[in-house]
């Protein structure tokens, strides 16, 4: 059975501050049909974290003593601006005591395991998704915001930090705390990234495992689409950040996507597409900064002929690996030779050819990074419409 019902997932840039996290507030009042709620750590709290676990390790107590104030300060700050409630702040004020304890054990031991790693982890998760469900509930007084601990529904192998989701059980948990509070007065507001393995332990997903989340949530209650709001318009046919006049696509296959994804752009994680794609789901990707752009829709339809829509880079321990994407490229002839030419066989050499990838490898030693990307997507521009 389909529901009409959508999943929206807020990257770490969406809710990076009380500003970031009202426009996040204003797309899932301006859409009815939003649901469940998936909210990343805010931007480089994930980074602050591991610096904490890396000081306390080194036994400089100093140093984490400082970015432990700075993250909770930035929290803190978040709240202040966005009136939340005393209760939320008590709520608040607990995960911060959880913060400092992990970090003093760390000390006191001189080491961290895994396991450690993924409960930190997962309070920067808990402190923000925390703030906006309090957020959602002033802006929204008619709704039931119902702030749902990730970690009852996704339950994962223990191979932490690099959980593997079980998705018969997270299904069967959703049936009993998801499904029947699943109507027009209720949005859920959960985390991304972080599960429970069987005996409670918490567990992350991989970096950037978020995506991954609001995908599984969206099998689950067999959305109609899961949303991945993020700070760019939709995917790119480069890394907007690295090359100037990127064009944004409008639409992807699944397959299109995962090999994006796979091959080094940075706009979704490798494995998001795969509980969507189980389901037929459709998955918008667009930005929390400007809704109104539109985005990337991401489906099961591929297109009827041969097309090339984009660039990525994968940067590899023997090499960087530049990719292009697009659709029936094994059945364009002499393919592989036309991109070879355009790039500079000097400079690259062939490396893997599939329906919707074809690979070259950056052997110039003059040509960085952000050069070799660049020659690419000068190429790739000859093949848009």
């Amino acid at each position: 059975m389909e529901n009409k019902w959508v999943v929206s997932k807020f990257g770490g840039s969406s809710v990076k501050d009380a500003a970031a996290m009202l426009r996040c507030s204003q797309i899932i009042e301006n859409n009815p049909l939003i649901k469940i709620v998936v909210i990343s750590a805010t931007q480089n709290t994930t980074n602050q974290l591991e610096f904490i676990a890396r000081a306390a390790q080194m036994g400089d107590e100093n140093t984490m003593n400082n970015v432990t104030t700075e993250l909770i300060n930035k929290h803190v700050k978040i709240a202040t601006e966005l009136f939340t409630s005393p209760v939320v702040l008590t709520e608040l004020e607990a995960l911060c005591g959880e913060l400092k304890a992990l970090g003093l054990t760390i000390l006191e031991e001189r080491s961290f395991t895994p396991k450690m790693m993924d409960e930190l982890y997962s309070l920067g998760e808990r402190m923000s998704s925390l703030l906006m469900s309090d957020l959602l509930r002033l802006r929204l007084p008619n709704k039931n915001i119902n702030f749902l601990d990730a970690r009852h529904i996704i339950k994962t192998n223990s191979e932490f930090q690099r959980a593997e989701p079980q998705v018969d059980l997270i299904l069967k948990n959703a049936k009993s705390e998801i499904y029947p509070y699943l109507n027009e007065d209720t949005i859920f507001v959960t985390q991304g990234f972080i599960g429970a393995d069987l005996l409670g332990n918490t567990t992350t997903l991989g970096r950037e495992g978020s995506d991954y989340s609001a995908a599984l949530f969206g099998e689950v209650i067999n959305a109609s689409l899961v949303e991945i709001w993020t700070d760019v318009s939709g995917v790119a046919s480069s890394d907007p950040r690295d090359v100037p006049d990127v064009k944004f696509i409008k639409e992807l296959s699944y397959d299109e996507a995962t090999a994006l994804a796979t091959l080094g752009a940075k706009v979704l994680f490798p494995t998001t597409l795969l509980p969507t794609k189980r389901k037929n789901i459709p998955v918008f990707v667009g930005s929390s900064l400007a809704p109104e752009e539109g985005g990337t829709l991401i489906t099961k339809k591929q297109n009827a002929g041969f097309s090339l829509k984009a660039v990525s880079q994968l940067v590899k321990p023997d090499g960087v690996l530049v990719s292009f994407i697009g659709t029936h490229l094994d059945e364009k002839e002499d393919l592989a030779e036309i991109l070879h030419k355009d790039l500079g066989e000097n400079a690259f050499e062939f490396s893997d050819l599939t329906a919707v990838s074809i690979s070259f490898k950056v052997i110039s030693p003059k040509m960085d990074k952000i050069e070799s990307l660049k020659r690419a997507h000068d190429v790739l521009a000859k093949f848009f419409n």
